[in-house]
């Protein structure tokens, strides 16, 4: 593990920034135009309803899927940018090791992730005067988590991608969306139809978001809760690494030439 090639891997993915429209669409413009829609929605829910509380739980629910987005997003969607550009043959034929390569992608995660987050947070507060960390404390444990799902659900993605080839690529963008409604980011868990509880209960944002709810409504979390979805990120996280190691070796055994 050499600091160095890391240092250069993430050059490589933050000088694009400068000119490429759709990377900087997916870190800003699309998390603003959502915390619009749905800040004006969720104030409208509000006021009908007479619980201003649910605007809180609406947006922040909002900005914690964000994470999770961009998590997974910097993992599969750099994948997906070196098979574009014809340059996947070319990384790994430098000294770049795979583990140097999945920890520039993480690196890279975190980083952006914040920065959306941090341009997010002052716009809900100024247009919707509500503020994410009134949560207090409890917003680390959330974001951590969030930011683990989002690795593990980049990492299979990533591995489909790598092990399939680009005609799979919609996974990036899918895969994800298939989390959202069992994750109950912007409703109760209780709304869910009862037979899809199981697979709610299986995903370790279900357990986040339930959290963030019941501290903004209640006043209180259970931290047997945060456990479990800890516990559950740690699992498929390892899980995920392993099929994307195991996706990279049999994608070798092919011939990485094959993606340009």
């Amino acid at each position: 593990m050499k600091l160095y090639r890391l240092y250069a891997f993430s050059l490589r993915h933050l000088y694009p920034l400068k000119r490429d429209f759709d990377l900087l669409s997916d870190m800003i413009y699309w998390p603003i135009i959502d915390v619009l829609l749905w800040g004006i929605t969720s104030r409208w829910l509000g006021e009908a309803s007479g619980l201003t509380a649910i605007i809180a739980t609406i947006l922040t629910g909002l900005i914690l899927w964000n994470v999770i987005w961009r998590s997974q997003s910097e993992i599969s969607r750099n994948l997906i940018d070196e098979i574009w550009n014809n340059n996947l043959v070319n990384l790994f034929s430098t000294p770049l090791t795979l583990a140097e390569w999945i920890t520039g992608v993480l690196v890279l995660s975190v980083g952006k992730t914040i920065f959306t987050i941090s341009l997010l947070t002052p716009i809900v507060l100024l247009l919707y005067s509500v503020n994410i960390f009134m949560i207090g404390w409890w917003l680390i444990p959330f974001f951590v988590g969030a930011v683990m799902t989002g690795w593990w659900v980049g990492f299979i993605s990533a591995g489909i991608v790598i092990r399939y080839g680009p005609k799979v690529q919609t996974v990036v963008w899918t895969l994800p969306g298939i989390l959202l409604p069992f994750s109950v980011v912007y409703f109760p868990l209780a709304m869910l139809p009862t037979f899809l509880h199981p697979i709610s209960y299986l995903i370790p944002t279900t357990y986040i978001f339930e959290s963030m709810r019941q501290l903004l409504l209640n006043g209180f979390v259970d931290p047997p809760l945060i456990v479990l979805s800890f516990a559950l990120n740690i699992i498929y996280l390892i899980l995920a690494l392993a099929w994307f190691r195991a996706s990279f070796r049999a994608s070798l055994s092919l011939g990485l030439g094959r993606f340009n």
